[in-house]
C-alpha cells in the first residue's frame, strides 16, 4: 500500500483550502494520488527538478553563514553563479563588496563579456570587474523596483544558476514547465484512467528546477511582485487528460492555476509551508 509523502500531504491541505473540497488519499495500489469525496476530483501530485550539483548549494550556504557585513548594498541584485561550488564557498565575501563598489560607482548591471574586455583595456573599474570574472558570475543585475518588504532587513545577493536569463517571465516559464511535464507520461495516465470530470496536477517547484521556470515564483525574485511580473496570458500545451494545473513554488506563498480556460493568482497560507 502507497503511503502519502509529504509534499503530497501539503498539496491536498493547498487545494482544499483554495477549493473548499475535501479529498481523500486514493493512491493505495497505484494512480492518482487524490480524489474528491464525491468522486468528480482526481488530483496528482508531481515536481518538475534538476538536481543541481550538490556541492555549490552547500558552498553558499557556507558562505551566507559567514556573510559579509562590512558591506551594505543599496538594493538587492540577482547574480548568475557558476554551476559547481569551486568557487562559491567565499561568495558572498568576495562578490558582495565587488558589487558594492559598483553601486557607488553608478552601474547597475554586469556582463562578463563586457568586463572581460573592460579588463583587458585596463578601464578604471578593471579591479572589481577582475574579482566578479574570477568569481565565475556570468551576469548580475540591480533590482531598484524591488518592494523590499521588511525596511530593516538588509538588501542582499540572490544567487540563480545561469539558466539563459536572469529576468523570469511568466508565459515562458509556463512553455518550459509544459515541456517538462511532457516527460512525465505517468501523470496524465492516471488522471486519465480516474476517469474524473476534473482531472488536476498539481505540480511543484523547488530550488533544484531551472531558473526559466522557477524564478517567476520565487518569494526572494527581486524582480518586485509577483503582481508586476504577471500571471501567464497563454494557455499552457497540457495533455488533453489534464484539465486543471497547480503551479507552486516550495515556501512561496503565491501560486499559479489554470482552471481550462483562464489563469488565476493562489494565495497560499503560510501554515500550509514546508
Amino acid at each position: 500500500m502507497n503511503s502519502e509523502r509529504h509534499d503530497e500531504k501539503q498539496a491536498k491541505r493547498i487545494f482544499e483550502k483554495s477549493m473548499s473540497v475535501q479529498l481523500e488519499h486514493a493512491d493505495k495500489f497505484g494512480g492518482v494520488d487524490y480524489r474528491s469525496v464525491d468522486g468528480r476530483i482526481a488530483v496528482e501530485v508531481t515536481r518538475v527538478t534538476e538536481g543541481i550539483n550538490r556541492s555549490s548549494r552547500y558552498a553558499l550556504r557556507k558562505s551566507r553563514a559567514i556573510g559579509a557585513p562590512e558591506s551594505i548594498l543599496a538594493t538587492c541584485w540577482k547574480v548568475s553563479v557558476p554551476e559547481t561550488g569551486q568557487r562559491l564557498d567565499r561568495f558572498y565575501q568576495n562578490v558582495q563588496p565587488a558589487i558594492v563598489e559598483l553601486e557607488q560607482a553608478g552601474v547597475k548591471f554586469f556582463d562578463r563579456h563586457r568586463a572581460a574586455t573592460h579588463v583587458r583595456q585596463q578601464g578604471p573599474l578593471s579591479s572589481v570587474y577582475e574579482v566578479l570574472v574570477l568569481a565565475g558570475i556570468t551576469r548580475a543585475s540591480a533590482m531598484p523596483r524591488h518592494n523590499h518588504k521588511r525596511d530593516l532587513e538588509p538588501h542582499r545577493l540572490i544567487p540563480a544558476h545561469d539558466s539563459g536569463g536572469l529576468v523570469g517571465d511568466s508565459d515562458r516559464a509556463v512553455t518550459l514547465l509544459a515541456a517538462a511535464l511532457q516527460k512525465k507520461a505517468d501523470n496524465p495516465k492516471k488522471l486519465g484512467e480516474s476517469g474524473a470530470e476534473q482531472r488536476h496536477l498539481f505540480v511543484w517547484l523547488d530550488g533544484d528546477t531551472p531558473d526559466d521556470i522557477g524564478l517567476p515564483l520565487d518569494r526572494n525574485h527581486a524582480s518586485s511582485t509577483n503582481e508586476e511580473l504577471g500571471i501567464p496570458s497563454k494557455a499552457p500545451a497540457l495533455d488533453p487528460r489534464i484539465t486543471h494545473l497547480w503551479v507552486v513554488r516550495e515556501g512561496a506563498t503565491r501560486g499559479w492555476l489554470w482552471d481550462g480556460t483562464m489563469w488565476h493568482n493562489l494565495q497560499i497560507e503560510l501554515d500550509a509551508q514546508f
